[in-house]
């Protein structure tokens, strides 16, 4: 990797607001994003899930990877003042050989899962979360395949999984279903339920509002992670469709090169951000490249 994407390109945060599944779909619009206030400077988080909300903290599973260490991503859990949106707490859930990302949360019977993406590994795997350790421990092979940022959804007691296949992540989306969360998953068809670079790779949980499922697709058509498009669901007799019913576009300007990882939880949404580790710099060097090709 580069020395520009080192020090300027890089840099991915998490952010907050008080919104309810139902109110997004209404509007059509995330409410004011509060970005997360941390200390590091040699890393970044992304991916996020919520695990618990309480008056005082806002807990989260996400994705961390150290800029020096690129490609290789673990799964953390940070604890986090719902007052200052600071960091109080950091704990390393899982780290393997391989790149981890997308730590997606399912409860099931009393307990948290986390299932996150190994696409390197070869295989999905899903972990039972352990409070006490701050561990995701006992896994289970619930997929042999190589597939990006997996998001389940139990429906009419059977479990359905969208998911993109590895090397091809960003444009064809596959449906598989199984008779119980922990698996073995079983393709659909093998006919991709979405075929567009614009909103085929999930980019958080599924989402019920009423009788109604949406899910939240990544918009990779300029950039991987460059926007989100919200999809509106409709299932029947083992066949998908979708409709695109409005797209969330970057939330600030000091993140202002890419979402692509939306959830909900006991009122409060998380997204991430994708922007600038160094904001002059940058746009400077932003400037710079179209300068250059200007005059070519």
């Amino acid at each position: 990797m580069s020395w520009r994407k080192y020090m300027i390109d890089a840099n991915w945060n998490i952010g907050f607001c008080e919104q309810t599944p139902e109110n997004l779909i209404q509007q059509k619009r995330l409410n004011k994003v509060q970005w997360l206030k941390h200390p590091y400077k040699d890393r970044w988080f992304a991916d996020p899930f919520i695990y618990k909300v309480t008056d005082e903290e806002i807990i989260v599973f996400v994705e961390e990877c150290n800029l020096f260490g690129w490609p290789k991503g673990i799964i953390c859990e940070l604890v986090i003042d719902r007052k200052t949106i600071s960091l109080k707490e950091r704990h390393v859930l899982l780290e393997l050989d391989t790149h981890l990302s997308y730590p997606a949360i399912i409860r099931h019977n009393g307990k948290v899962y986390v299932y996150p993406e190994n696409g390197a590994s070869g295989k999905l795997n899903i972990y039972e979360y352990d409070s006490v350790s701050h561990k995701l421990v006992n896994p289970i092979c619930i997929l042999n395949e190589a597939v990006a940022d997996a998001s389940i959804i139990e429906q009419e007691s059977k479990y359905l999984m969208i998911a993109t296949k590895y090397p091809d992540t960003q444009e064809k989306a596959f449906l598989y279903q199984s008779d119980s969360l922990f698996g073995s998953y079983k393709i659909i068809s093998d006919t991709p339920c979405q075929i567009s670079r614009s909103c085929s790779r999930p980019g958080g949980n599924w989402i019920r509002v009423s009788d109604k499922i949406y899910r939240p697709a990544q918009d990779c058509s300029t950039r991987y992670g460059g926007a989100l498009s919200i999809m509106s669901v409709q299932q029947k007799d083992g066949i998908q469709t979708e409709e695109g019913i409005f797209r969330i576009l970057p939330q600030s300007f000091r993140y202002s090169k890419g979402v692509h990882t939306l959830n909900f939880f006991d009122g409060i949404c998380v997204v991430d951000g994708y922007g600038y580790l160094y904001q002059l710099a940058g746009r400077f060097f932003d400037l710079l490249k179209s300068f250059k090709r200007a005059i070519r």
